[in-house]
């Protein structure tokens, strides 16, 4: 059995597939850019490494890309240097791991990651703060839901979730918003 299924249960609940949005932001919260994406968490049973996740993103515009990340167990701590990243995760409570993770080539940035997932593990949010100098750059919402089995096609992208933002009006209203990623 991998060896983070006894020593974090929560991350490993994690295992699966996964797709959703990305949206990244300004820290005045201006959209820069958002795209969907499908991952695929594993966790080996044997061998190297204890953690692969594989994520496969696609924006409006055409543009695709995949990337792979590897991490290893290393006492208490999930441990990513795979190369392009180095960081690490552990959980904080019931719900939520936390990730400091860094990439390689840019030593005055690094990023914190927070992530929920929900009691029925359907269901997961990540934000990112990204800082340079410690000064935030940029802030990066994730909204996420478990995919299937992979029935689609890995190169096909999933379908865009429904935006709803509500918000209480300074009248006592509460206004509900709705729009597709392709708006």
């Amino acid at each position: 059995m991998n060896p983070i299924a006894g020593k974090m249960p929560l991350f490993y609940r994690h295992r699966g597939w996964w797709e959703g949005e990305y949206v990244h932001c300004s820290p005045g919260m201006e959209i820069e850019d958002r795209y969907l994406f499908r991952i695929h968490a594993e966790f080996p049973d044997a061998g190297r490494p204890a953690y692969r996740q594989t994520s496969h993103y696609w924006w409006p515009d055409g543009r695709e890309a995949q990337l792979s990340y590897e991490a290893e167990l290393k006492g208490d701590r999930v441990v990513f240097d795979d190369g392009r990243i180095a960081g690490a995760l552990w959980p904080i409570d019931d719900v939520t791991l936390y990730l400091r993770f860094g990439y390689h080539g840019q030593e005055d940035g690094y990023i914190c990651e927070m992530l929920q997932l929900s009691p029925d593990g359907q269901h997961r949010a990540r934000t990112w703060h990204w800082f340079e100098q410690h000064r935030l750059s940029r802030i990066t919402l994730v909204n996420e839901r478990r995919g299937e089995a992979m029935d689609a096609p890995w190169d096909s992208p999933p379908e865009a979730p429904a935006k709803t933002n509500t918000y209480r009006h300074p009248a006592g209203q509460a206004r509900t918003h709705r729009r597709s990623f392709r708006d």
